[in-house]
């Protein structure tokens, strides 16, 4: 018998023989609409841990356990209201240099102050980074699409291939004859 349940990341309502369900550590089941939702939602989150990472220790220098200005994942939300969590990712991975050059030479008075200029030089690259990122997955799409049309060409040219016949005797049985 089903019971009524929402959705944990759209909170659309529905039952649990439709949903989703997974079950997490604490043995609680959870219900969302669909395997491919909660997958995308997993992966989203997955991309946001590896970004903050990166920016912890690759950029800012931290050590482990440090913690991280609470105004850069303000910031870093409200990009991500656009922007995929890959394309911010990589506009930190190309601007990288420049912004431990600035952190390094500019002598910030605080952390508010030395996050909002690195914003500022991550917002103004991201339109660029972001066009590449959705040029190169168009390229993916594509590429995917043709092997998947060269798989059935071939399996269409391996269907036509009948023995093609214009002699009269090839029609006729041999009581015929």
């Amino acid at each position: 018998m089903a019971r009524k349940c929402s959705c944990q990341i759209c909170k659309t309502k529905g039952s649990t023989d439709v949903f989703y369900k997974v079950t997490d550590d604490k043995g609680k089941n959870k219900y969302y609409c669909s395997k491919e939702e909660y997958d995308s939602f997993m992966k989203d989150k997955e991309n946001r841990e590896y970004l903050i990472k990166y920016i912890a220790v690759d950029v800012f220098n931290y050590s482990e356990g440090q913690i991280i200005p609470p105004i850069l994942l303000k910031r870093i939300k409200e990009l991500n209201v656009f922007y995929d969590y890959e394309v911010i990712y990589e506009c930190f991975k190309d601007s990288k240099d420049n912004i431990k050059y600035w952190i390094e030479n500019k002598g910030f008075s605080s952390e508010y102050g030395m996050v909002s200029y690195i914003m500022k030089i991550i917002e103004s690259n991201i339109n660029d980074i972001y066009n590449k990122w959705k040029y190169k997955k168009s390229q993916e799409q594509k590429k995917k699409n043709n092997d998947l049309n060269l798989e059935i060409i071939n399996e269409i040219t391996e269907i036509k291939q009948v023995k093609k016949s214009n002699n009269i005797l090839d029609f006729l049985d041999e009581e015929d004859v």
